[in-house]
C-alpha cells in the first residue's frame, strides 16, 4: 500500500513537472516568435550598475522582512525559530518554487520548519498560508490605488472586479480569523472527541488553523504588519530601481503595477521557475505603460535573474548545511 501510494505520488510528480516544461517551452517559444530578443539584449547590456545594486539592496530587504514577519507568524505558544533558519529555510523554498512547478518550494518551507523543529509540519503550512492572505489584500489595495494612473486593456478592464474580489475575499478571511478562530478550533476538538475516526485529519486541520492564530494577537499584530509594509515597499522600491537601471520611465504607479501582476500572474504556478511566464507577465505590464515589448523583455530578464540571485546564493548552502547535519 505505501509502496502504491509513493508510486502514485512520483508519477504526479513527474507529470506536474511535464505539464510545466511544455508550458514554459511553449512560452520561450512565443516569446522567440514575437519578441525582438536582440533588441531587448542591447538594452541589458547598457543596464546603468548603480541603479541594478540598488535594486539588489531592496530585494535583500525584502526577504529578510519575509523572513522577520515569518517568524512573528509562528503560533504564540510555540518558540519563534531562529533567524537564520528562517531565512534559509525561506530562500530554500523559493529555490524550490524556481526550480518545481506548483509552489513546491513552499510545501518544503513548511515541511523544514515544522519537521526539522519538532513542531507540526501542518502549523508551519498555516503561517505560510497567513502569509497569503496578508499579501492578497495588499496586492488588491494597490491595484486599486493605481489603476487611476493607465488606460487599461478591455481584458484587464473587464477583470478588475475579480482582483478586489479575491482582495475582499482575503480580507473576510482575516476578519473571520481574528474573530471566530477558538471558536472553530473549539468545535473541531468537540467534534474530534465524538468521532473518533475522524481525528487525525481534525487534528491536521486544527494545527493548520494554528498557524493563523498570531494574526489575532496584538504582541505578534503589530510586528507583523510593520514587516508587511517593509516587505512591499522593498519589492516596490526594487522594481522602481530596476526600470531606471533599463532607463525606462519609472514611476512609483508603474513600479506598483507591474509588481502586482507580475507577482498576481505567478501565485499561480505551472511553470518551474516562471521561466517565459515572468517575462511574459513583465511585457504585460509595461505594455499598460505604453512601453514597447522589447524593453518589457529586457526588463523581465533583468528582474527574473534579480529575484533568482539570493535564493540561489543563499538557498542552496541552507539546503547542504541541513542535510549534512540530519
Amino acid at each position: 500500500m505505501r509502496q502504491s501510494a509513493l508510486s502514485s505520488s512520483a508519477s504526479r510528480r513527474w507529470i506536474g513537472l511535464a505539464v510545466g516544461l511544455s508550458i514554459t517551452v511553449f512560452a520561450l517559444y512565443m516569446l522567440a516568435r514575437t519578441v525582438d530578443w536582440r533588441s531587448a539584449l542591447q538594452y541589458i547590456r547598457q543596464v546603468r550598475a548603480p541603479w541594478l545594486l540598488a535594486a539588489m539592496v531592496a530585494l535583500f530587504i525584502n526577504n529578510f522582512a519575509k523572513a522577520s514577519r515569518w517568524r512573528q507568524l509562528f503560533p504564540v505558544h510555540q518558540t519563534l525559530p531562529p533567524r537564520w533558519d528562517a531565512f534559509g529555510s525561506l530562500m530554500a523554498g523559493q529555490l524550490l518554487n524556481f526550480t518545481l512547478p506548483f509552489r513546491s518550494g513552499d510545501i518544503s518551507r513548511a515541511y523544514f520548519m515544522g519537521r526539522y523543529r519538532g513542531a507540526s509540519s501542518a502549523s508551519a503550512a498555516g503561517t505560510i498560508g497567513a502569509e497569503k492572505v496578508l499579501d492578497l489584500v495588499i496586492m488588491g489595495g494597490l491595484f486599486t490605488l493605481v489603476l487611476p494612473y493607465f488606460i487599461l486593456p478591455a481584458w484587464l478592464e473587464a477583470n478588475k472586479d475579480s482582483v478586489w474580489l479575491v482582495s475582499l475575499i482575503a480580507l473576510f478571511i482575516w476578519i473571520g480569523v481574528i474573530i471566530g478562530l477558538p471558536r472553530s478550533q473549539n468545535l473541531l476538538d468537540k467534534t474530534a472527541q465524538h468521532w473518533p475516526a475522524i481525528a487525525w485529519p481534525v487534528r491536521v486541520l486544527t494545527r493548520l488553523l494554528d498557524g493563523f492564530s498570531s494574526l489575532r494577537h496584538r504582541q505578534r499584530l503589530l510586528p507583523v504588519l510593520l514587516w508587511t509594509i517593509i516587505i512591499w515597499a522593498g519589492s516596490i522600491s526594487a522594481t522602481y530601481a530596476l526600470l531606471a537601471s533599463l532607463s525606462l520611465p519609472a514611476s512609483l504607479p508603474l513600479a506598483i503595477l507591474a509588481n502586482v501582476i507580475v507577482q498576481g500572474g505567478l501565485s499561480v504556478p505551472v511553470a518551474p521557475a516562471g521561466i517565459g511566464i515572468f517575462e511574459w507577465l513583465a511585457i504585460l505590464a509595461l505594455s499598460i505603460a505604453g512601453i514597447p515589448s522589447d524593453q518589457g523583455l529586457a526588463y523581465g530578464l533583468v528582474a527574473h535573474a534579480a529575484v533568482l540571485f539570493f535564493p540561489v546564493i543563499l538557498g542552496i548552502p541552507w539546503l547542504l548545511t541541513r542535510f549534512r547535519t540530519r
